[in-house]
């Protein structure tokens, strides 16, 4: 009973220690993160177009789909902060709403993306062989083509709407994961934790989730956030084609599409939501190559 006891006491130890270095590593992971201003910059304007798509309604002075076209291409004033469109609708209203859309895009289509193309990468990265043949192959087609291009041709093929357009975002975005996790899997699989985890009898489902994905975590996270612009600019070209997020949904392609015929009368039309892009897309890349920095082993001295 003495013996079981000191083991069960001992147990509890080790487990409280992992407990608390992993922690401490999470809280000096934060901590380097942060001391980069790149990273800083980059979290405060995700942060601040998070608030912004969660507060819509509460941040818009007016309807996004509200029209009074008495106030025709009205400019900014004390009533409309960014003057208003063709319509008489408020432009700060408008990009305020759009900034849900770029959210919405961002999440769902580089979800799905991220899914498609880790299921694929592992798959083809694990067991090698005609699979890793046939998956190589299907991914070097879809890199072939230009990005926009095959996105293009997934709209028109869909039609134009939201939906459509985070399907398409999604199709043209899984080759990446792909690759990076099939090049992962292949180096990790030859370590010695996955062959003994053959030893000891686990199946292939428990090695490749339990064992290497986590382990392959990291660049797939800086991956992840480096996709976020992209998937943005994805959607506002296709939307600025108007074969993305069709009216009176407003998006930040499709108002600066709008605005594109009154450049000479009403310049603010194109030139907010082409500045919210910019910021936005540098936000997130900012961040997300503060985050490779700082997971890189190489580089956290």
């Amino acid at each position: 009973m003495t013996n079981i006891r000191v083991i069960k006491m001992g147990e509890k130890e080790i487990t409280k220690a992992i407990e608390e270095n992993q922690k401490d590593s999470f809280q000096d992971f934060v901590r380097r993160l942060f001391k980069n201003k790149a990273a800083l910059a980059g979290f405060t304007i995700i942060m601040i177009l998070i608030i912004v798509a969660i507060f819509a309604p509460l941040i818009a002075p007016y309807e996004y789909d509200a029209q009074n076209l008495k106030f025709f291409l009205r400019p900014p004033s004390k009533e409309h902060l960014l003057g208003t469109d063709e319509f008489g609708r408020d432009v700060f209203s408008r990009i305020v709403y759009g900034s849900r859309i770029s959210l919405q895009i961002g999440f769902i289509a580089v979800g799905i993306s991220l899914l498609i193309g880790t299921i694929l990468g592992a798959l083809a990265g694990y067991y090698g062989g005609v699979i890793d043949y046939v998956i190589t192959g299907i991914t070097d087609i879809a890199l072939s083509f230009p990005t926009i291009l095959l996105a293009i041709a997934f709209v028109a093929a869909l039609g134009p709407s939201l939906v459509n357009v985070m399907i398409a975002v999604a199709l043209v975005s899984w080759c990446g994961y792909c690759r990076l996790v099939r090049a992962e899997f292949l180096s990790l699989r030859e370590q010695e934790f996955v062959e003994a985890a053959v030893v000891l009898g686990m199946d292939d489902k428990r090695i490749i989730f339990n064992h290497i994905l986590p382990n392959s975590a990291a660049p797939i996270i800086v991956m992840t956030t480096l996709e976020f612009p992209k998937a943005i600019i994805v959607e506002s070209t296709l939307s600025f084609l108007g074969i993305g997020v069709q009216p009176p949904t407003p998006s930040w392609g499709s108002i600066l599409s709008s605005g594109k015929f009154f450049l000479y009368e009403a310049p603010w039309i194109s030139i907010v939501p082409g500045f919210m892009i910019m910021i936005v897309v540098m936000g997130f890349n900012l961040f997300g190559d503060a985050l490779r920095d700082v997971l890189d082993p190489r580089l956290k001295e």
